[in-house]
């Protein structure tokens, strides 16, 4: 009877160990995808890369988009797509061959930018305390009052009032009336900004656009901030004036801060 057992406790080690090693060895040559590409979108390419190695990746690459000029709105290294074999709308938590192609691309300045946007973001840097303490509004500032209450939507005191104030930080109450994407790019959109609230039928004062950014440059605060941030929405604004777009006839604004009204 004994032997029967020990024969029995045997087997039962054996099919332990062989389920064990079978259960280990089932991904060899496989590695898991992190979160996908939407989430990865924004991030730093570095941060990226570092997730993918961990899961196992061994074929990495990243393509670089020389597309920023300021370096504001869309950061330095900024994530705008990957792809997992070329698919860029591939699942998380996925086991595929560790040897699957994985694409990274990400925003930068053109080569010869480089060092010349490094000391303009030095001088914004060191001016920043001094800028906090200047937001213009329309209790403090009557140009703004004024191109903000005109009805004539061909005014050149729009025009005046960029060109002069570029640079400085403005603060309004306005609203979301178009949204639509920037060039072909999933997560990057252009804002139409209205003064005052949301109506289909009236407006006043310029057409403001925020161009080329993704949710996460609007900086949202407050309660009830909606996603995703559509037409229609009362918002009190916080922006840098940035410049005077002719042709279309729009000021160009830098989120610096957005609250639900």
């Amino acid at each position: 009877m004994k032997k029967m057992v020990s024969v029995l406790l045997a087997c039962i080690w054996v099919i332990t160990i062989t389920g064990c090693g079978g259960e280990s060895n089932e991904h060899e040559g496989e590695a898991k995808t992190p979160s996908g590409s939407s989430v990865q979108e924004g991030r730093n390419h570095q941060d990226v890369i570092n997730d993918f190695e961990e899961q196992g990746f061994k074929k990495i690459k990243t393509e670089k988009l020389e597309d920023l000029i300021t370096g504001w709105i869309t950061k330095d290294g900024e994530v705008e797509e990957v792809s997992v074999g070329g698919d860029v709308d591939y699942s998380p938590d996925e086991w595929v061959s560790s040897d699957t192609e994985v694409i990274i691309k990400y925003h930068t300045f053109k080569k010869e930018e480089t060092e010349s946007v490094a000391e303009s973001e030095v001088k914004d840097n060191s001016s920043a305390e001094k800028t906090e303490e200047e937001i213009l509004t329309v209790d403090n500032n009557k140009e703004l009052a004024e191109i903000l209450s005109t009805k004539d939507e061909s005014s050149t005191l729009f025009k005046e009032f960029a060109q002069k104030y570029a640079g400085r930080t403005i603060e309004f109450d306005g609203n979301t009336a178009y949204v639509s994407k920037h060039e072909n790019y999933k997560t990057r959109f252009n804002y139409l900004i209205f003064a005052g609230d949301y109506s289909t039928t009236t407006f006043s004062g310029p057409e403001f656009q925020f161009r080329n950014v993704n949710y996460f440059d609007l900086h949202l605060t407050g309660d009830n901030i909606p996603d995703p941030f559509g037409v229609g929405l009362n918002i009190r604004i916080i922006a840098t004036v940035e410049e005077y777009d002719e042709n279309p006839g729009l000021i160009l604004l830098k989120p610096v801060s957005i609250k639900m009204r």
